[in-house]
């Protein structure tokens, strides 16, 4: 398979995992808390393990859809989202509750917020037009738009 075209399934599998979580929160009929667990190991192990994964082992092909070059901070980039994917799955199997599952989903959306704001940056002030460049930002969006309401509901009702 193409470097490229194992990446580009790499990003649906990370489209998949969010929209998955996102829907199972929905349809949790547990309580606020119950629906945010749902949701955050979902995004978190589809945006921090699947990216860490990508940057990890198939840097190549990510470092050409987003128009920037392989090198060894993608490799140190690609070990830190591994060690948030794993914090969240410890914070699931040690039972460290929903204050520690709120941290890990929350260094999340803000690394990958500012990472869309670096494409958008790249895209207007480097030339790097690539579909990364600007897909980043509106996806990012969406993704905040559908994550926190879920997530300030569980913080707000945790007894």
């Amino acid at each position: 398979m193409e470097r490229k075209t194992f990446n580009r399934a790499l990003e649906i599998l990370r489209f998949v995992g969010i929209g998955a979580g996102v829907y199972l929160a929905f349809a949790n009929r547990g309580g606020p808390v119950e629906q945010f667990r749902t949701m955050e190991i979902w995004v978190v192990l589809s945006l921090a393990g699947l990216t860490g994964i990508e940057s990890m082992f198939f840097a190549a092909g990510a470092a050409v859809l987003s128009g920037y070059s392989a090198s060894g901070f993608q490799r140190q980039s690609g070990f830190n989202n591994l060690a948030v994917a794993m914090t969240a799955i410890f914070s699931r199997l040690f039972g460290w509750g929903v204050y520690a599952d709120a941290a890990v989903c929350t260094v999340v959306l803000v690394f990958f917020t500012l990472s869309a704001g670096n494409h958008l940056y790249s895209a207007l002030k480097e030339g790097n037009r690539t579909f990364r460049s600007y897909s980043r930002p509106l996806a990012t969006a969406a993704l905040l738009a559908a994550t926190l309401p879920i997530m300030i509901r569980a913080l707000l009702n945790v007894h």
